[in-house]
């Protein structure tokens, strides 16, 4: 019959210990106010989504314009030909993004955004 060691209840309390450090660093409120980071193929800006603005952007195409407008980002304008990227609308909450591919413009939200925070809202890909 197999007995429980020393070393085998330390190596347990270590991984829940490690289990529990990185649940906590994944799932923690991290507050603060919610940015836009802005990518292109040279450069990354991040601008509140507090404050309105207008951006433009380059990439090789031209540039992508982009405006920040009552807590979401969105593409106004772009020299793409297909302008998926104007369709894809605004983008407000933790995690969401829009890229325009062609232009090699990317945006995405980070930080805490309103009420509907990580794990509060279904969607498609979780049905």
């Amino acid at each position: 019959m197999n007995r429980i060691r020393v070393f085998d209840i330390g190596a347990i309390l270590i991984s829940i210990s490690v289990l529990g450090a990185f649940s906590y660093h994944v799932y923690a409120d991290r507050g603060g106010e919610a940015v836009v980071y802005i990518q292109n193929q040279s450069k990354v800006w991040i601008y509140p989504l507090s404050k309105e603005q207008e951006l433009d952007i380059p990439g090789p195409l031209g540039s992508t314009h982009i405006h920040i407008k009552d807590g979401a980002a969105f593409v106004e304008n772009s020299p793409c030909r297909d302008k998926i990227c104007i369709h894809m609308g605004r983008i407000a909450r933790n995690g969401e993004w829009v890229a325009c591919l062609p232009n090699r413009v990317f945006l995405q939200v980070q930080g805490k955004t309103g009420n509907n925070g990580p794990g509060e809202e279904v969607d498609a890909s979780t049905f």
